[in-house]
């Protein structure tokens, strides 16, 4: 699986400008709030429409400004998985999990897979955080899509969950061998969860590349900055 992304998107205060190809990946993009980060995951998806560039999927434009293309989200084929994991209320874990995936064999695999037998049958307000985070992961995997975009997917859950999940996601992320980007302020989980970095300020990339070599002699004044200043987890 290739993902090959090139665009430019203005924001308030700048210009978001994003350049990577990825194969079978998992990119993390590392940067402060409002770098640009979600934005980034916003456009691939199709949510937000970037104003100019190109987003290229295993040879299918999703989107083309030049020749005007603009698939809409359900046809890009992404798992996105927000912070707040926007599960559908009004429905059980059952229900969210079914409304992406109609194969109710599958839906059952996914209820195993992720320990949630137990609450299938409940709404998401009585569910701890952990087991939200599980349900969106099933609904989001139950799609089957190519690539999985995952938006600060530990920021909602208190650091005495925050370890255990975060091994079922790197489960997740192992044993889906695809294209996935994962974003954080958190240099911990990017350094554990990713292959590739990408460092983001204003809008902009400081650096791209290798997520351990990065780590370990980040060239950018940004990139060392976030990587060896302070003390995330």
């Amino acid at each position: 699986m290739i993902l090959e992304a090139t665009f430019t998107k203005k924001l308030k205060t700048e210009t978001l400008s994003i350049s990577f190809v990825l194969e079978n990946e998992v990119l993390g993009i590392l940067g402060k709030s409002g770098c640009g980060k979600s934005m980034t995951l916003r456009c691939l998806a199709g949510i937000q429409k970037p104003d100019s560039g190109r987003i290229v999927l295993d040879g299918k434009v999703l989107f083309d400004s030049t020749n005007k293309i603009c698939l809409k989200p359900q046809k890009r084929q992404m798992g996105y998985l927000f912070q707040n994991y926007a599960l559908f209320p009004n429905m059980t874990v059952r229900q969210n999990i079914a409304f992406a995936c109609t194969d109710t064999h599958m839906v059952t695999q996914l209820l195993e897979r992720f320990y949630l037998e137990n609450v299938a049958d409940l709404f998401p307000s009585v569910l701890s955080g952990g087991q939200q985070q599980r349900a969106a992961m099933a609904r989001m995997l139950a799609a089957k899509p190519k690539v999985l975009l995952l938006d600060e997917p530990f920021s909602a859950l208190d650091s005495f969950l925050k370890q255990e999940v975060e091994k079922e996601v790197q489960a997740v992320l192992t044993a889906y061998g695809g294209v996935a980007i994962v974003v954080s302020h958190n240099k911990g989980e990017i350094y554990r969860l990713t292959q590739k970095c990408m460092v983001m300020e204003q809008g902009e990339i400081a650096e791209y590349g290798d997520t351990k070599q990065l780590f370990c002699c980040p060239k950018s004044k940004e990139g060392k900055l976030l990587i060896q200043g302070g003390s995330d987890d």
